[in-house]
């Protein structure tokens, strides 16, 4: 989408900028952050696909920018894609509220239903901040320091199923049953068996995956004198003196 010759009017950051200030005036101080930020994130995806958002009339703005977003958004957490997504999705809601640009508003929210994942149930009474602190601290775990193979794979365990449940929405006992067949690893996500015997799609972080990629990579020896197919050992193994070589669930 590169600029129009003869194509004038306000910048897509002026109009940003002229948003944020609307949204500040009816809106909380913390909502008025997250769009900040969600909208910031979308300018710097505009950037990459060579739309200066300082130069380029806002009358130019694209549906298909929010297909851009919503790719790279993937990364984060569900319910940062989803508040992110919230925050741009309203923003063309103004664009054309104030007949700043001609946005096919159905096309938009049918995008977003089709690329959005759907934030996982979570334990509301957990600060997000809280979580993220206890994630921060897993990440930084050891392996050096463990003090035999039993504790340096409980350590990497609780990492993997800590960040797991973080950025999945995952309940424990779901978490709990995952076997290893459950998880593609080429599409970052896994199948479950929800409520009412529904399937149901959970999709993994990056860092979720990097942190199960280090726990099962340890666990390979184990794993492979199972006798079992790999398929169908658990995703997260008990590791004491109870279950002794054997992989035994969660």
């Amino acid at each position: 989408m590169a600029q129009e010759p003869g194509n004038s009017g306000p910048t897509i950051r002026d109009v940003i900028g002229a948003y944020i200030d609307s949204v500040s005036l009816a809106r909380s101080a913390n909502t008025t952050r997250t769009y900040r930020n969600g909208l910031a994130v979308f300018q710097a995806v505009l950037v990459e696909h060579k739309v200066d958002p300082e130069k380029t009339p806002v009358a130019l703005i694209k549906e298909q920018s929010i297909v851009w977003l919503a790719t790279a958004l993937k990364d984060r957490a569900p319910t940062t894609e989803r508040l992110y997504l919230t925050a741009t999705s309203s923003f063309f809601e103004y664009l054309v509220a104030e007949n700043l640009a001609a946005i096919n508003l159905p096309r938009i929210r049918l995008l977003i239903r089709q690329r959005a994942r759907r934030p996982g149930q979570r334990l509301p009474q957990f600060p997000r901040d809280a979580i993220e602190q206890i994630v921060d601290a897993m990440l930084v775990i050891k392996s050096e320091s463990a003090e035999n193979e039993n504790i340096h794979l409980r350590n990497l365990r609780d990492r993997a199923f800590l960040i797991t449940l973080a950025d999945t929405g995952l309940r424990v006992h779901e978490a709990c049953g995952l076997r290893r067949g459950d998880l593609d690893w080429n599409e970052g996500r896994a199948i479950i068996i929800g409520e009412g015997n529904k399937q149901a799609v959970v999709r993994f972080s990056a860092r979720a995956l990097k942190a199960l990629r280090d726990y099962l990579s340890a666990r390979a020896r184990l794993d492979g004198a199972s006798g079992r197919p790999l398929g169908a050992l658990p995703l997260f193994a008990r590791h004491d003196k109870g279950a002794g070589k054997k992989i035994k669930p969660v």
